[in-house]
């Protein structure tokens, strides 16, 4: 079924009571990128694994699956505004998993809209979106390079990713998810199944938004522990850095 045609789906479930794409409903989505060489970059092998094992997993423990999309299915334009509010913003908690830059990450396909998802396109929130994990490299940098991701924070929480290369791990994701259903908060999940994954040299990061007392850096997923209301307009952002020796 072309991406097209499932919007076309979700609109018209999204007037049905019995719709899981309900506000009520916790929700998962995934991106991953494997055939990465129409944007120039090295193909990948793992990426597959990374999110749809942390997919299946949500989904086994009470989150409904809005989509997985791989390869020449993963656009750009699901992450960009305004048109995220469709797809990314639509979910609670989202992966993405391909290759990653400073204030970037890429895609594999040449043509929704482009390769690269950059920081200034990005607006998260505004819509659902709480949660979102880059499985990507140095994505979310030290030295307040992280900076650049403050404008993406529009009712966001938290951003998990890295701040150095990091290796492509087939299991990083499961070691992620099974931690977040086991009630750990996001940041020491996502520490945990970096630290299961990478080695010494390799540093996880996390970044947040604050607004007054308002702080999501203790979050548990929906459903299993307690969440930060949302932290919009933000008045501080802060990031957190973890090697994972």
């Amino acid at each position: 079924m072309k991406k097209t045609s499932i919007l076309a789906v979700l609109f018209l479930l999204g007037g049905m009571a019995t719709s899981g794409w309900c506000d009520a409903d916790r929700e998962v989505a995934v991106e991953w990128i494997n055939i990465c060489n129409p944007c120039g970059n090295n193909d990948l092998s793992c990426r597959d694994d990374v999110a749809v094992r942390f997919y299946n997993i949500l989904r086994d423990n009470g989150y409904v699956g809005l989509f997985n999309f791989g390869n020449s299915l993963a656009w750009e334009s699901d992450f960009k505004e305004p048109g995220d509010q469709n797809w990314i913003d639509k979910a609670d908690i989202a992966l993405h998993a391909d290759h990653g830059n400073r204030c970037r990450f890429a895609f594999g396909n040449t043509t929704h809209d482009d390769c690269r998802l950059w920081a200034d396109e990005a607006g998260w929130g505004n819509k659902d979106l709480e949660w979102i994990i880059f499985d990507d490299c140095s994505c979310v940098q030290h030295d307040f390079q992280w900076t650049c991701w403050e404008d993406a924070f529009r009712g966001l929480h938290l951003i998990a990713s890295f701040d150095t290369n990091a290796h492509d791990m087939c299991d990083r994701g499961e070691y992620f998810a099974n931690k977040l259903v086991d009630g750990w908060t996001l940041m020491q999940a996502w520490f945990y199944a970096a630290e299961q994954t990478e080695g010494a040299g390799t540093f996880a990061s996390v970044m947040g938004a604050n607004k007054g007392s308002i702080s999501p850096a203790s979050d548990h997923i929906w459903g299993f522990g307690s969440q930060s209301a949302d932290p919009y307009p933000a008045d501080s952002y802060w990031c957190s850095f973890h090697d994972c020796d």
